[in-house]
């Protein structure tokens, strides 16, 4: 049974490998075959290591400079949390929404689920309003972007 700091370990390797430099290979040995995302009004999504791949592909194809800093981990037994800023240049289509060229930087929270030494589940919160604004596709009612 992997222990707390391995999740860790094993999610930094997930995030800086796979979903920063793009080596999606790594998922297919390191998410769970029955692995399940769960992320509000979303119901329905793909599962599995095809699941990761379709989400960050969508990302990454519509901000070419993607990255995801991790700004802390926190393990408790089978779970991981991860506070996290991500950044890009919106340079390609996202969710029918052509580029505008503008940067963004998203700060969220994601909290992951292993079993077996592998991703089982994760629950997501993105902040698509904030990126929404930042993209310049909507405004906010009151004030200005999110800090």
């Amino acid at each position: 049974m992997a222990s707390g700091e391995d999740n860790k370990r094993l999610l930094r390797m997930l995030i800086e490998e796979g979903l920063n430099a793009g080596n999606f290979s790594i998922l297919d040995e390191h998410v769970r075959p029955d692995y399940r995302a769960n992320v509000p009004g979303r119901p329905g999504l793909a599962t599995g290591p095809d699941a990761i791949k379709q989400a960050i592909g969508l990302w990454r194809a519509a901000f070419d400079d993607w990255h995801m800093t991790i700004e802390e981990l926190v393990a408790d037994g089978d779970y991981v949390a991860n506070r996290f800023t991500t950044t890009g240049t919106h340079t390609g289509p996202l969710m029918g929404i052509p580029p505008t060229g503008r940067k963004m930087i998203v700060r969220s929270m994601e909290l992951h689920r292993f079993e077996d030494g592998q991703v089982a589940e994760t629950w997501v919160v993105d902040d698509v309003p904030g990126i929404l604004v930042q993209l310049g596709v909507v405004d906010l009612p009151l004030g200005g972007p999110p800090e």
